[in-house]
């Protein structure tokens, strides 16, 4: 157990463990709908209230004398919404460097007096995910998932996505596991929209309709409909979701690393 709280939070804080930095070769060349380096920020809406900020990163990390890919999801209240909810989620996942499939799918939520810490190991050989949710005053809570072959959790899910030309009138089904269940998650794609942001402008979006309820990133619960840019990084410029306490709305504030597109030349 000490070794495995030492590489999750080796994960979680950016911490490489391993042979000296020198000697480390470089990272895989691998085929990714998206730059590693990425940075997105979001800002979010509690109707027209701004209540907090999103931001989703990718990097490269040396964990245990091997290349992972880390995609994580950072999400924080202002002061706004801090002196009533203090909000601080963290939702990181692990990919195999060269298969990219996911290795370790770590939760750590913090918002208001809740706390919720949640670690699934996927093991591809067994074809089976191991769920583990800690509590410190009293045993934890353990699952294991049957996994298919694409089956994705729902981080690397939001990215991997991305590589997929959504034709409208379609309708796309995916694997997601997410809270310890494997959810079949249909996506309507829609027509165009434009959707006005206030550093990029107007942005040609397609609008994708999921038709799934569980425990997301932004908010708990509520359904929800999403917009894509299309480009070809194929980024999320807007999320609304309706939920029974308030409409929120995420809209993209900006792009930051690697890109030589109108993503970085907008910006700049």
């Amino acid at each position: 157990m000490k070794g495995l709280c030492r590489c999750v939070l080796a994960v979680v804080l950016g911490i490489s463990v391993g042979i000296a930095e020198e000697n480390r070769p470089p990272p895989p060349d691998v085929d990714l709908p998206f730059p590693v380096g990425e940075r997105l920020t979001y800002t979010i809406y509690w109707g027209w209230i701004a209540v907090g900020e999103s931001v989703a990163s990718t990097d490269w990390v040396w964990e245990e004398g091997e290349w992972k890919l880390r995609i994580r999801f950072r999400t924080r209240s202002n002061s706004i919404l801090s002196s009533l909810y203090p909000v601080d989620d963290t939702i990181t996942t692990l990919l195999n460097g060269n298969t990219l499939k996911p290795e370790q799918f770590i939760v750590d939520i913090n918002e208001g007096k809740t706390e919720r810490n949640e670690l699934t190991v996927f093991d591809w050989d067994a074809g089976k995910a191991f769920w583990t949710k800690f509590h410190d005053d009293k045993e934890d809570e353990k699952e294991s998932i049957d996994l298919a072959e694409d089956t994705r959790d729902l981080v690397s899910f939001m990215y991997f996505m991305r590589r997929t030309p959504f034709d409208p009138g379609n309708t796309y089904s995916f694997e997601v596991l997410t809270d310890a269940k494997i959810y079949k998650l249909l996506v309507n794609a829609n027509a165009l929209e434009e959707i006005k942001l206030d550093r990029y402008g107007k942005v040609k979006s397609r609008r994708l309709d999921p038709q799934a309820k569980f425990q997301g990133i932004f908010v708990r619960k509520g359904s929800m409909r999403v917009w894509v840019s299309e480009d070809e990084r194929r980024i999320m410029t807007k999320m609304f979701i309706d939920t029974p306490f308030a409409n929120v709305r995420v809209l993209l504030k900006s792009v930051d690393g690697p890109g030589e597109d109108f993503w970085v030349e907008k910006k700049d």
